[in-house]
Formats: C-alpha cells, structure tokens, sequence
C-alpha cells in the first residue's frame, strides 16, 4: 500500500508512519508539508496512492473548496483528514467535501490504526457525535455502531461475516468497547459486570471469531484480516 501523508508538523508525520506500518506492514510512505505540495503530487505522474492522509490547517490552506478540489483530483485514493477540529460543524463542513474519513488527533491510539485501515479498504468514518447529526441512526443499514464511533463499511450488514451473527448481544457491546481500546476491567465497569464474566465473554468472542487477539477480533468486525 503507498500512502501520502500531508502534515506540516514532522512529529505527527513520524507517529502515522509507525501507525499504519503496523497495521499495514510494508506500507511506503510519501510526506509532503502543506497544500501547494499536496496539490503538485496529486496532479503529477508518480505512482498510484492508496490513500491520502491530510491534516486540514496547513500551510497553503485557502478554504474548503479546496479540499474538495484534493478529494477529485486524489480520485480513485480515498482522503482521511487527520486534525486537532473538533467542533461538530466543522467536522460536518470537511465531510461535506468527499472525504472518506474525519479522524480527531485526540482518538485514541490504540483506534487510529484500525480507522486507517478501514477507510484504505473502502470503508468511511466520523466521529460519532457527527454521525448522530447527520441522522446516520446506529444500526441503520450500510452502518456499523461502534462505542465512540459511527463505521460505514463498503457493504451493508447483509455481508458481514457469518462468525459476527454467532455472537451474542452482550458479545457485541463487549466488541464494541474493545474496538475502543478498553480494558477488561474498563468493560466491566463500563458495562456492569465482573471482570471474570468479562474475561469469559472475551475469551468466547476470539474463540467465535477464530481471532488470536482483541485486534484481530476488531478488525474482523469491519470485514478487514489483520495481516491483509
């Protein structure tokens, strides 16, 4: 996978690399630093990208036409904006434009590399409090609820893999919150329950899931493998 990462600040260049290589090992990387350069690559003949990853306030910036206008020419590669904006009409106004994806730099670590590769597999994301606005109801169809989130997978739910159907309600909120980077004891607090029940519905969903960790189960979820 070759992914072009525009952010005008080294350090977070540096900390989506280590991300997504790890998501996705063997990724190649591009970084450029503002607009204009962003602009010239999309434009030019170098190879195909699989995805853009762009912070919204950097150097060049000159309005949100322009990121719809990046959105086209970065076409058939979907573009994830990665920013500090968490005002919800803001986040509105960028999505608004095409992009794939809204990720706030304040998710979660341990959720940001399953974001990325979800939306470089064809799937969308926004926060879920954008999601709630924009009246995508959770559960509705085409539409995957996760705590904190509202997921679009490419295809509806009538696709989801079958080993997802065997698992309980209660295996499902218990996903949900691993899918947030919650602990056993933080599920059970979040939840109500003890964190032997906890640990026992865990164990049943990797054993469902035929997953050999929480992120593999994760990742299952959205319709991804781990290593794909």
């Amino acid at each position: 996978m070759r992914v072009l990462l525009a952010d005008d600040h080294a350090i977070i260049r540096s900390a989506l690399k280590l991300i997504l290589a790890d998501v996705e090992p063997g990724t190649t990387f591009e970084e450029v630093r503002g607009y204009e350069a962003l602009e010239e690559r999309l434009a030019g003949e170098g190879p195909a990208l699989d995805m853009v990853v762009m912070d919204l306030h950097m150097p060049g910036f000159q309005g949100l036409a322009q990121v719809r206008r990046i959105v086209t020419v970065a076409m058939p590669a979907p573009v994830a904006v990665f920013s500090m904006i968490e005002t919800v009409s803001d986040m509105r106004a960028v999505l608004r434009q095409g992009v794939r994806a809204f990720i706030p730099k304040s998710t979660d670590d341990a959720l940001i590399g399953t974001l990325f590769k979800l939306v470089a597999h064809g799937g969308t994301y926004a926060p879920v409090q954008v999601g709630g606005v924009e009246g995508q109801a959770p559960g509705e169809a085409g539409t995957w609820r996760l705590s904190g989130a509202e997921f679009l997978p490419p295809d509806s739910l009538e696709g989801e893999d079958p080993r997802l159907g065997a698992l309980t309600r209660r295996q499902r909120e218990v996903l949900d919150l691993m899918g947030q980077g919650l602990s056993n004891m933080e599920i059970a607090s979040r939840l109500g329950l003890n964190l032997s029940t906890v640990k026992t519905h865990v164990t049943s969903i990797l054993k469902t899931l035929e997953a050999d960790n929480r992120t593999q189960a994760v990742l299952l979820a959205h319709g991804l493998e781990a290593g794909g």
